[in-house]
């Protein structure tokens, strides 16, 4: 094979697998973990039920990639964060913007609760799955506490209010789902008020 099929080859699986994670992502988000078959993914994707398994062994592994991949997300958010320039509020406030902006956030977290309660993935996977939250969660204590230096985020255990805003975060990102209105800019607005100092 030619260097140049090769890499036309590479990037037509790359798509593939693209494209049977966010068939997986919706179809988990729409019947649930449990109920979801890898024929369902592949219907809904346009592929063979075998095709799929060209890409992924399991419902499991792939439900462990669009977990990971969701959890990168988040961590890239975080870590983009705390180079730019401004206080930690500016930087809380792009978080939550940023967060709430995209409709694919509480899908993600949708899908995550569910892995988390069910029998899909071993304990093992879903003890991963936790860590990453909790790495997650320090990332933004960390700016919470550049916040509280700064003396413009109140006082208080910063991995506690990292908590805090994560729940809230989630918790507005998912009102679509639960068949509430989108979430608005105020919904970012007031997660601010409550972390700052002023």
């Amino acid at each position: 094979m030619s260097p140049r099929n090769l890499e036309k080859d590479l990037l037509q699986r790359k798509q593939r697998r693209k494209q049977i994670i966010d068939a997986a992502f919706t179809m988990f988000t729409k019947r649930g973990i449990e109920a979801c078959k890898m024929s369902d993914i592949a219907k809904f994707a346009g592929l063979s039920h075998g095709h799929v398994y060209n890409y992924f062994q399991s419902k499991e592994e792939l439900l462990e990639t669009l977990i990971q991949r969701s959890q990168q997300i988040y961590t890239d958010l975080l870590t983009s964060a705390r180079t730019l320039p401004g206080d930690a509020i500016d930087k809380i406030r792009w978080i939550t913007e940023q967060y709430l902006s995209d409709s694919r956030s509480g899908r993600a977290y949708w899908v995550l609760l569910q892995a988390q309660a069910s029998d899909v993935l071993g304990e093992d996977k879903k003890q991963d799955i936790h860590k990453r939250m909790i790495d997650n969660q320090y990332l933004l204590a960390a700016i919470i506490e550049e916040g509280q230096q700064e003396g413009v985020i109140v006082a208080g255990d910063s991995a506690e209010l990292a908590l805090l805003t994560v729940t809230l975060l989630t918790g507005v990102s998912m009102w679509e789902i639960r068949g509430y209105a989108q979430s608005s800019e105020s919904a970012s607005k007031h997660i601010i008020k409550m972390l700052s100092a002023t």
